[in-house]
């Protein structure tokens, strides 16, 4: 059994100025926390498992390959599935804060939509 402080975590994150924080991992599952300055976002791209993203603080937003965008808040909650292409972009003028969860270990595939072209 494992235990984490959100908040602990949140204020590293931001005094060490790291965008990914490892939280838990094992062979099957790993769980991290984003940490997003205004403007900031990660390219398209998908992995091999599905995932979720939990909005802690500020807001995202998610798009697809195809176009499609929502923006997503604190409390709210976004899943994709295995090989779901997906970008997201801090659209706040707060820091956006994400806890992930994949069930893989880290050092998973990331497929870049410029990879896959």
């Amino acid at each position: 059994m494992e235990f984490a402080n959100i908040n602990d975590t949140m204020r590293i994150a931001n005094a060490e100025n790291k965008r990914f924080v490892p939280l838990f991992s094992d062979e099957n599952f790993r769980s991290w926390l984003l940490y997003f300055q205004p403007g900031e976002h990660t390219d398209m791209h998908y992995h091999l498992s599905p995932e979720t993203f939990l909005v802690l603080q500020g807001k995202a937003s998610i798009k697809g390959i195809k176009g499609d965008e929502r923006v997503i808040e604190k409390n709210e909650i976004v899943f994709f599935g295995a090989k779901d292409y997906y970008q997201i972009t801090n659209v706040g003028t707060d820091p956006l804060v994400l806890v992930g969860n994949r069930s893989e270990a880290f050092g998973g595939a990331h497929v870049t939509a410029n990879d896959a072209s």
